[in-house]
């Protein structure tokens, strides 16, 4: 099964796939030069393995240079951004897997109750399952859902016996006004919002709104809408719906604005990202 390659002027180069079978997982297969990932998080543990080249990981409170031949580990909600170290680029390969996933892994080898399973570090080497991941991407469109599985407890179960811990979840105390508007936000992120009228609802400041925020969550109140929208829009298109309703009823003023957005923060355009779903939605039925 062969998907659409998306190769612009500048030789990026990007593969998505959308496996239904484990909880629509997406997978990544990508060769960056100029691709540049904002501040951004996933909903999703992201785990995979940089093959060529060398990227840089950025956090709020440090910066990370990742070399070739090594592990990813982000746990989910961790705000990061990405980039290539050099004019070289890097090219890797990445898996979203959804916590349930995690916690159905986790219930098959231990009796334990897991509680927040998180990776204790964001890189590391580790040749055994640097090999079992690269032989899940080179093997997923052509095997059993059986085999698949196998091959995905054993990269889960590795990294969490050697590189993870589960412990209860702390639970962060912020600033009320700050919960409100983040409540603001997560409902109203795909309407038209303006944060000088927020911020004078909730009587703050409009500029330490934006401070406090950014403190909170890693991200400013724009970047953390515009990621929202993003994630509608990515529920949209697996829906077959129109990608010139997708940009209006995410929140987007235009189609162009849309795309532009789109492929800064999932690496593809929207077309591809939606043929990549057509093509894997009957994997495995």
């Amino acid at each position: 099964m062969k998907i659409q390659i998306i190769k612009n002027k500048k030789q990026d180069i990007a593969n998505i796939y959308k496996l239904n079978s484990f909880d629509n997982m997406e997978l990544l297969s990508a060769s960056y030069v100029n691709q540049k990932f904002p501040m951004h998080s996933h909903n999703t543990y992201c785990i995979g393995i940089l093959e060529e080249g060398s990227q840089i990981l950025s956090f709020a409170k440090n910066n990370l240079i990742v070399p070739s031949n090594s592990i990813i580990m982000i746990n989910p909600n961790e705000v990061h951004a990405n980039y290539a170290l050099d004019e070289n680029g890097w090219k890797y390969k990445m898996m979203y897997v959804n916590s349930d996933v995690v916690k159905y892994i986790y219930s098959l080898y231990w009796i334990s109750k897991c509680k927040n399973i998180r990776f204790k570090y964001y890189t590391l080497q580790d040749d055994f399952i640097f090999n079992l991941i690269k032989s899940f991407f080179n093997s997923f469109e052509n095997t059993s859902f059986e085999n698949l599985e196998h091959q995905l407890k054993r990269i889960l179960s590795h990294l969490i016996t050697n590189y993870a811990t589960n412990t209860e979840e702390q639970e962060q105390v912020h600033q009320n006004s700050i919960n409100e508007l983040k409540h603001i936000l997560d409902e109203k992120f795909d309407t038209k919002l303006n944060l000088d009228n927020i911020s004078k609802s909730l009587g703050i400041n409009k500029f330490k709104t934006i401070r406090a925020f950014k403190k909170s969550t890693g991200m400013t109140p724009f970047s953390y809408v515009l990621q929202k929208r993003i994630e509608k829009s990515k529920i949209l298109i697996s829906q077959n719906v129109k990608l010139s309703h997708v940009a209006l009823e995410s929140g987007f003023y235009d189609q162009s604005h849309f795309s532009k957005y789109f492929k800064n923060y999932v690496g593809v355009t929207p077309i591809s990202y939606f043929k990549s779903c057509n093509i894997l939605q009957d994997f495995n039925k």
